[in-house]
């Protein structure tokens, strides 16, 4: 039996198509570790919605985020 959860590396294109991530392909995406994703969602760091015990990424807040942080220095 295969496990369709595991999240795969998405093209450009894929990721433009689709409105919410999950946590795996969020972390893929940003080229982070699973836990460090959780983590960062836990901490608000990255907006998220909770649909019962799932927690999607959308897409849109995702990108938003990354575009105002672009040039910020880190803290």
């Amino acid at each position: 039996m295969t496990d369709n959860r595991t999240a795969k590396a998405l093209s450009p294109e894929e990721l433009l198509s689709k409105t919410t991530l999950t946590i795996e392909e969020m972390a893929l995406t940003l080229g982070i570790g699973r836990n460090s994703a959780y983590e960062a969602v836990k901490r608000g760091d990255i907006p998220s919605i909770r649909i019962g015990r799932r927690i999607l990424v959308p897409t849109k807040a995702l990108d938003n985020l990354l575009a105002s942080n672009v040039g910020k220095p880190q803290s």
